[in-house]
């Protein structure tokens, strides 16, 4: 079965989060804003884009299932059904990732309107609201949907004289885009809501379709009256993409022979399509990044960062790793066992890099390849050959040693972890692997990016294919800025001064 089909998206939501976790210096200052918001609204379109190419493969998939339970292969059936939980995992509740808030922190508020935190309320008057102006978001198709709730006011009903100021049933509001002419008609929605049973419950409410063509847009929220004996609080304003409903099952063109042929073009159909959207995608993005760069000249150095990734980001076949095509026979990591949805024991790791995992019943020794952790233990061999790494003493190597395998602990408990393992095993038994998280990456990155790993690359003498060489020529790249930076972390912080350190 293939298992890097929509692999791409993870890899652009792990794009979307290196930037906070590939450097965790306390020095490092926060990324600008605008460069967070352009790099969401991508990922929302890429989200949307790709949901119903997602869901029809997860048809085939379902269709694959049964076919293949039927003729006794329990377990190919297992392993499809685990492939199609992993793909309606992808998209479980993601509706607040692919919607686009409408905060109202950044809206100008009309007439009564009050805002408490993300609550909106007070509507006493006729064209109370909000307004967004110059708001950002993909063009496209959108629903516009929030939540309320609508009581009577905590006051008593004789004091009102006329039915204009007694408590309603319900309430009239307005949505509407706002052009240089006036109202858009093609975007002006006008609905009710209705009184709720309690002064707790909160009903959803959706509104739509909405059709936008451009962007910036500025969108108006408001009341068409006023309710001054009535409660009314909205909250989590939004805008979620609309995604075409499409056929029931496979197109017509799809011959299914049998589940594994159908699955096999579907599988193609997919690719082929997923590629497409992305391509657009990053044209989409990289075009927003050089505008940003020519509107803030002050953010061009870490925009032309972004680029270069993603560029790095296209020149690959992408998967949940992040790293070139592992399955390819020419340049990947042949011979390495594949491990999705491992988890750390229950046992304390024997070092930052050493420790077990544990997968579908079995229990691994793993150590991670091409760097090595501080001992913890004051009597291993090693503390003489890591204190002249890092050109501290060796009481200061137990220190980093203990700390490191406490990082370890508690960065990998209870996370999903993809390994990429070597079949040959140590005389221990321990086997050495590659260690990928979700919106991490490879986790030997962590540990030498916070100082608590020397990297180790292999022999000269054995032989290393070009993604091998490429992973080892990273790592000591990555070191060689670690212990340059300025304070340095972990270990090489430790050093006397006069060895490179700033320790007095």
């Amino acid at each position: 079965m293939s298992r890097c089909l929509p692999a791409w998206i993870a890899a652009l939501q792990a794009c979307a989060c290196l930037g906070l976790h590939a450097q965790t210096a306390p020095a490092a200052p926060p990324e600008p804003q605008a460069l967070v918001t352009l790099r969401s609204t991508l990922l929302r379109q890429v989200m949307s884009d790709s949901q119903l190419l997602t869901e029809q493969y997860e048809r085939a998939l379902a269709k694959a299932e049964a076919e293949v339970a039927a003729l006794g292969d329990y377990e190919e059936a297992r392993a499809i059904r685990q492939r199609r939980e992993q793909l309606k995992a992808l998209y479980t509740g993601t509706a607040s990732s692919l919607a686009t808030p409408l905060l109202l922190a950044q809206a100008r508020l009309t007439g009564s309107a009050q805002s408490s935190g993300e609550m909106l309320s007070g509507w006493r008057s006729n064209g109370s609201g909000a307004e967004w102006l110059n708001f950002r978001l993909v063009p496209g198709r959108y629903h516009f949907e929030f939540e309320a709730n609508m009581s009577d006011a905590p006051v008593a009903g004789s004091i009102y004289a006329s039915s204009k100021f007694q408590p309603q049933q319900t309430a009239m509001f307005e949505f509407n885009e706002i052009s240089l002419l006036g109202p858009s008609l093609e975007n002006r929605r006008s609905f009710e809501i209705v009184r709720s049973a309690d002064e707790t419950t909160f009903a959803s409410v959706r509104v739509g379709p909405l059709t936008f063509t451009r962007s910036p847009v500025t969108l108006r929220f408001t009341s068409a009256a006023g309710y001054p004996a009535n409660t009314i609080r909205l909250r989590n304003f939004r805008l979620v993409p609309i995604t075409d409903e499409g056929s029931a099952g496979l197109p017509a063109t799809t011959p299914a022979i049998n589940g594994t042929d159908a699955l096999q073009q579907a599988t193609a159909q997919l690719r082929d399509a997923l590629e497409t959207a992305r391509k657009a995608a990053a044209v989409s993005y990289l075009a927003g990044l050089e505008k940003l760069a020519d509107s803030q000249p002050a953010l061009k150095r870490q925009v032309e960062v972004e680029m270069r990734r993603m560029s790095r980001l296209a020149d690959q076949k992408t998967g949940p790793t992040g790293i070139r095509a592992i399955t390819t026979a020419a340049g990947g990591l042949n011979g390495f066992e594949d491990i999705s949805d491992a988890r750390l024991a229950a046992a304390e790791p024997a070092s930052g890099d050493r420790f077990k995992v544990v997968h579908e019943g079995r229990e691994l020794s793993i150590r991670l390849l091409w760097v090595k952790c501080a001992p913890a233990d004051e009597k291993d061999v090693g503390v003489k050959n890591l204190a002249r790494h890092f050109k501290i003493a060796e009481e200061d190597v137990i220190s980093i040693g203990r700390f490191a395998r406490e990082f370890t602990a508690g960065y990998l408990r209870d996370k999903p972890l993809r390994l990429l393992v070597r079949p040959d095993r140590d005389k221990d038994g321990t086997q050495a692997a590659l260690l990928f998280l979700p919106d991490v990456g490879l986790y030997q990155n962590v540990l030498v990016d916070h100082g608590l790993a020397a990297v180790q690359p292999p022999p000269r003498d054995l032989k290393r294919n070009a993604t091998e060489k490429a992973l080892i020529s990273m790592l000591e790249a990555r070191e060689n800025e670690t212990k340059e930076r300025k304070p340095p972390p972990g270990a090489w912080a430790l050093q006397p001064e006069g060895n490179g350190g700033d320790r007095p």
